[in-house]
C-alpha cells in the first residue's frame, strides 16, 4: 500500500511531468516532502512568476506541466498568469494546497473556502477530491483534460493532510490513462471544402497557434503552396502557426474589424485554421469581412466556434483538416502562377526609418539586428506589444516553436515564460524581448534564471513610459492621462541585484555585439536598450 504522495509521483512519472514549478507555502510542504531525485523543482519567488514559467514550459514541450501553488492566496497571485495560459491554450496543471480537512469548516488560517470557484475564471477544469484516496484519480483526470483539445489550464486543490494517507492501487489504472487524440473534421465536409478551394478565384489562409507544430507547419505550407494563397496569423496570437520566412507569410492580421476586412478584401474564400474569427483590440464596429469574402473556420474549440463573428465554423483538429485538404487537392489543378507576390515591408516615414542620433535606437533597428544575430533555431518571446509591427517586418523564422506572445494580452508572461521556454528548449537560444514596463510584472524571474543558469537573453526596450497606452489614449482622444510615465527605474541595477549580468546598447553596432555574445553565453544576460521616442 502506498501513500497518496507516492501514487501521485507515479502518476506524474507516467505522464513525464517531472519538472515542477512553484513558490512553496505551508500547505504545499507535505506534497514536496521526499521529492524523488528524478524530479526537478524550479523555484520562483512568487506564484505569478512560477505559473508563467510553467506556461512557457508547457507550450514549448506540448505537455501538461505542474505548477505548485499556495492555498487561496497563492492561487489568487497566480490568476493573471493562468488567464494568459488559458488564452494560449497551455496545459498548465495548477496543483494548489489546502488546509487539513478537519479545519475546513472552521475559521482557520489558510482555508480556501472556494477552492474550485476561485480558479474557474481561467481553468477549463477545477476539482478538490472528496476523499484523500481519490486524489490520484482526480489529478489523473485533470491531467487528461489539460491536454485534450482545446488544451488549457486545470486546477486541483488538495488538503495538506491527504498526502500522507494510504491508498490502494487503482482498479484498472484509471489515473494512468493516456490522453485522447484530437477529433477529425467530417470527411465529407472537407471534401466539399476542397472543391470550393479548387474553384476559388483568390483563396487565403489564416493559421492559428494550434498549427505551431512540425505537422502543422508541413500541412499549412503545403496547402498554401498548392493554392498559391497568402497566409495571415491572428492578431496578437500566442504562437505562430506559419513560418514567417515563407513567401506566403503576411504576418498578423490587424486588430480591428475595419482593418481585418480591408486586409482580406479581394479574397473570395478565406480558410481560418485554428484561429479566432477575429481577435479585436480596437473596436470599430465595422463589418467582419468585405462584401464577396466568404469565410470557413476550422477549430478544436467549441467556444471559439460559437464566438466567431462571421463565416461557417467546423469543429475538429485544424492540423488534421489541413492534412486532409492537402490529400484531397493533390490531384487537382489549382495553382495560380504569379498570383502570389512577395510580401512587402510595412511603409514607414523617413523619420521613422532613419537611425536615431541621440544614443537611442529605433525599434526597426533593434529587430533588424536581432534577426541578423539570431540563428535559425532561435526563439523569440516578444512582450513588447507596441513594437510588434517592427518585429514582424524582419522576422524570418522557419521552424515551429520559434515565436511566443502573451496568451491573453496580460503582461508578465514574457520574462518568466522565456525562462520556462529556455528550460524546455535547452538546445535552442531564446531571446525575451520585454518593455521596461512589462518586465516589472515578473522581474523575480531573473533570480531563477541566474540560480539555475538558464542561458536566456533578455532584451529590454526602455522608453520610460507605457507607450502603448499613450498611443491608445491618443486614439481614444482622452488627452493627457496620469500614471503613464516610468522615470527612475534602474533596470540594469535590478538585474545585477538578482545575479544577472546587464549591459547597455546605444548603437546598432553595440547591440549586434551584445546579442552575439549573449546568445552564445551559458548563463543569462540582460541587454538594456534606450528606445527612441
Amino acid at each position: 500500500m502506498s501513500t497518496v504522495r507516492q501514487r501521485t509521483q507515479e502518476l506524474l512519472r507516467h505522464h513525464d511531468m517531472r519538472v515542477i514549478f512553484g513558490n512553496p507555502g505551508s500547505t504545499e510542504l507535505p506534497f514536496l516532502a521526499e521529492l524523488p531525485e528524478d524530479f526537478t523543482y524550479v523555484l520562483a519567488l512568487n506564484e505569478a512568476t512560477a505559473t508563467a514559467m510553467a506556461d512557457g514550459y508547457a507550450q514549448a514541450t506540448g505537455k501538461p506541466t505542474v505548477v505548485n501553488l499556495h492555498t487561496s492566496t497563492g492561487l489568487g497571485n497566480a490568476m493573471g498568469s493562468l488567464v494568459n495560459a488559458a488564452g494560449a491554450r497551455s496545459p498548465v496543471v495548477a496543483l494548489a494546497g489546502q488546509q487539513v480537512r478537519a479545519a475546513l469548516p472552521t475559521p482557520s488560517l489558510l482555508v480556501n473556502r472556494h477552492p474550485m470557484a476561485l480558479a474557474q475564471g481561467a481553468a477549463k477544469h477545477t476539482a478538490e477530491p472528496a476523499r484523500a484516496e481519490d486524489t490520484p484519480a482526480v489529478l489523473g483526470q485533470a491531467i487528461l483534460r489539460a491536454g485534450q483539445a482545446p488544451a488549457g489550464p486545470v486546477c486541483v486543490s488538495v488538503p495538506m493532510d491527504d498526502w500522507e494517507q494510504h491508498v490502494d492501487a487503482p482498479a484498472g489504472g484509471t489515473s494512468h490513462r493516456s490522453r485522447t487524440s484530437d477529433s477529425v473534421p467530417d470527411p465529407e465536409a472537407l471534401d466539399a471544402l476542397a472543391a470550393q478551394l479548387t474553384q476559388a478565384r483568390a483563396p487565403a489562409l489564416i493559421a492559428g497557434p494550434e498549427l505551431d507544430t512540425e505537422a502543422g507547419y508541413a500541412a499549412t505550407v503545403a496547402l498554401a503552396e498548392r493554392l498559391d494563397a497568402p497566409v495571415w496569423l491572428p492578431a496578437f496570437g500566442p504562437r505562430a502557426g506559419f513560418p514567417s520566412a515563407h513567401i506566403a507569410a503576411r504576418g498578423p492580421l490587424p486588430s480591428s474589424a475595419d482593418g481585418v476586412a480591408e486586409a482580406l478584401e479581394g479574397h473570395d474564400l478565406v480558410l481560418a485554421l485554428g484561429a479566432p474569427v477575429f481577435t479585436y483590440y480596437q473596436w470599430t464596429g465595422g463589418p467582419a469581412a468585405a462584401p464577396g469574402t466568404r469565410l470557413v473556420h476550422v477549430t478544436s474549440d467549441p467556444e471559439e466556434a460559437a464566438r466567431a463573428v462571421t463565416g461557417t465554423s467546423w469543429l475538429g483538429s485544424p492540423v488534421a483538416a489541413a492534412e486532409a485538404l492537402c490529400r484531397s487537392l493533390a490531384g487537382s489543378k489549382v495553382r495560380r502562377p504569379d498570383r502570389l507576390a512577395p510580401r512587402m515591408p510595412s511603409a514607414r516615414t523617413d523619420e521613422e526609418a532613419a537611425p536615431a542620433t541621440d544614443g537611442t535606437l529605433r525599434d526597426v533597428e533593434i529587430f533588424t539586428e536581432l534577426a541578423k544575430a539570431l540563428p535559425d533555431e532561435g526563439i523569440v518571446v516578444n512582450e513588447a506589444a507596441q513594437q510588434l509591427p517592427a518585429y514582424w517586418q524582419s522576422a524570418a523564422f522557419s521552424r515551429p516553436g520559434s515565436y511566443y506572445f502573451t496568451g491573453a494580452g496580460g503582461l508578465g508572461f514574457g520574462l518568466a515564460g522565456g525562462v520556462g521556454i529556455q528550460l524546455a528548449e535547452p538546445e535552442r537560444p531564446v531571446v525575451a524581448v520585454i518593455g521596461d514596463g512589462s518586465i516589472q510584472y515578473t522581474l523575480q524571474a531573473l533570480w531563477t534564471a541566474a540560480q539555475y543558469r538558464v542561458p536566456l537573453t533578455v532584451l529590454v526596450l526602455d522608453n520610460s513610459e507605457y507607450g502603448i497606452l499613450k498611443n491608445w489614449g491618443r486614439t481614444l482622444g482622452t488627452g493627457p492621462l496620469p500614471g503613464l510615465d516610468l522615470p527612475g527605474v534602474d533596470i540594469m541595477g535590478l538585474a545585477s541585484a538578482y545575479g544577472v549580468k546587464a549591459r547597455q546598447a546605444r548603437s546598432a553596432d553595440q547591440l549586434k555585439t551584445l546579442l552575439t555574445d549573449s546568445i552564445a553565453a551559458p548563463e543569462p544576460n540582460l541587454i538594456h536598450v534606450p528606445l527612441a521616442s
